[in-house]
């Protein structure tokens, strides 16, 4: 057992771990964070097994990494009690504890030879006799320096415990909405449901990947089935709402009062309590709130930060004509002046125009379009409105059934795009106008229950620090032996260097006090 605490008492055991601990801390910073098993082989050919064998996907809650911690903690408590005992023996105890031999090997010391101390000059020490008539004075002063350290290595401990206990019992979730919404945030119990599910569903696809007959996944399935129910159940019985009431943009300007880079990306909230664990019945409700990106809001056990910005370009404006002779739409003719037509359109929401007997939705919209040369795959290169297309389709009466689809570009693009038109089956041709957007803002939701014992943890580190370097701890020693020889000698926490100064005034004070006996 000794051997044991002798090794997590080791400081470099602690330094061991750190390192580690800090190499962890590197891998999990280049390597992407909990993503797909694919995402891995592709990006790491020579080290995806390792990668995920290891966990290293989700390093800060993988096994290693909190095994790492948690025996940094033990190391941090055992000096905890280690120097607890020292320091309660320090202070209560010095002179009981403390040898003859130990005194005289002070660095800074010096013996008086055939000099008369009055003891009652000496009355502000503490003295205590020893064997053959020896008496030793003692006097100190800083003692609070002595449990610098002691506070200081328990604040680690209360930080390494902190964030133990926020890697196990913490969850964060996603939520996200534009501006005019109100978002459900459903209980604890139910958010950590789906952080669950979420943990659950990225392994069983792990396992799919590579085994995908394995008689695990139908029970991870089930479990994740039962999991996504009792949120989707969370959700109708929300424990408050968020609602996102205005979000808007703040740019630098010049002196001349024209906008440049972006200032600040803002978001006004209100938290709104929802009553008798409904979704439609509100309660009270807090004022609106600022968030800000590097400024975060909390709201009961919650803390919420700014995480992504977007624009949702919601509303298109688009120009419909007809297209004669289109194959398999020989038989539709619309009647004359009913084309072309201009209207304005919602992305992802039905809509009807005159003349045509088939209802159209927007399916995919690109404000930025763009084409990779690699995978011929299509994608938005911006946020921003440069190079506009969509995807139409038209569907019956019942909407279960595509009857058509086609492509919309800008008049300028449209040649450019031909290839979209050849692949077209509509009698109708669309060119885009114009489109508007408003805001739409991510924020990352988290639960810590162990923020509060780190930040404690960081004001004992460094108060203990503070103790530690700039409350200087002295003692001073006297020790007088029955043929009038007198050793003094100082200790400190400090640079031997500068109780060497000070030596000497504690010289003069005692052969001060001898001659005034003499006199």
């Amino acid at each position: 057992m000794k051997v044991i605490i002798d090794f997590f008492a080791s400081l470099k055991t602690a330094v061991f771990f750190i390192c580690l601990l800090t190499l962890l801390a590197i891998i999990g910073t280049v390597i992407p964070q909990r993503l797909e098993a694919l995402n891995y082989i592709n990006g790491f050919p020579n080290t995806w097994q390792p990668i995920l064998w290891l966990g290293f996907d989700d390093m800060y809650r993988s096994p290693l990494f909190i095994g790492v911690l948690f025996l940094l903690s033990a190391s941090a408590i055992i000096c905890v009690c280690i120097r607890w005992k020292s320091v309660h023996n320090k202070i209560f105890k010095r002179l009981e504890n403390i040898s003859l031999a130990e005194i005289e090997a002070f660095k800074v010391s010096k013996n008086l030879e055939d000099v008369n101390i009055d003891e009652k000059k000496l009355n502000s020490y503490t003295s205590t006799d020893l064997n053959s008539g020896i008496k030793v004075f003692f006097k100190r002063s800083g003692t609070s320096a002595l449990i610098g350290g002691l506070i200081l290595h328990i604040g680690l401990v209360l930080v390494f415990a902190g964030g133990l206990l926020g890697l196990i019992l913490g969850v964060e979730m996603s939520i996200n909405g534009k501006e005019g919404e109100k978002v459900p945030v459903p209980s604890l119990n139910v958010i950590r449901a789906a952080y669950k599910a979420d943990n659950l569903s990225r392994k069983a696809r792990h396992i799919r990947q590579f085994s995908p007959n394995s008689p695990k996944l139908e029970k991870m399935r089930e479990e994740i089935e039962k999991l996504h129910q009792i949120y989707n159940d969370g959700l109708m019985h929300p424990e408050f709402k968020v609602a996102f009431d205005k979000l808007w943009v703040e740019h630098h300007t010049n002196a001349s009062g024209t906008q440049e880079s972006i200032k600040s990306w803002n978001a006004s909230l209100r938290f709104i309590d929802v009553a008798s664990g409904s979704l439609f019945n509100e309660a009270k409700e807090t004022e609106a709130k600022v968030i800000k990106v590097n400024e975060p809001l909390s709201y009961k056990e919650f803390d919420f930060y700014l995480a992504n910005w977007n624009k949702n370009w919601s509303k298109i404006q688009l120009t419909i004509d007809y297209i004669p002779n289109v194959k398999g739409w020989e038989d539709y003719k619309p009647e004359e002046g009913v084309f072309p037509q201009n209207v304005q359109v919602s992305v992802s929401e039905p809509f009807t125009i005159k003349g045509f007997p088939y209802s159209l939705v927007v399916s995919q919209f690109f404000n930025d379009f763009k084409i990779s040369k690699s995978t011929n795959q299509v994608f938005n290169s911006s946020s921003e409105l440069n190079n506009p297309a969509c995807i139409l389709v038209a569907f019956d009466s019942e909407a279960s059934c595509e009857v058509g689809h086609t492509w919309a570009f800008g008049e300028s693009n449209a040649e450019k795009f031909a290839f979209a038109h050849n692949s077209a089956n509509l009698p109708l041709k669309f060119v885009f106008k114009d489109a508007s957007f408003c805001y739409e803002s991510t924020m990352q939701m988290s639960y810590d229950p162990g923020k509060p014992i780190v930040w404690l943890g960081c004001f004992l580190f460094c108060f203990g620090m503070m103790l530690t370097f700039y409350v200087e701890y002295r003692e001073e020693w006297i020790i007088v032996t029955p043929d009038k020889s007198v050793f003094i000698a100082l200790n400190s926490n400090h640079s031997s260097e500068i109780l060497k100064k000070d030596l000497p005034a504690l010289e003069d004070r005692l052969l001060g006090a001898s001659k005034e006996e003499n006199k």
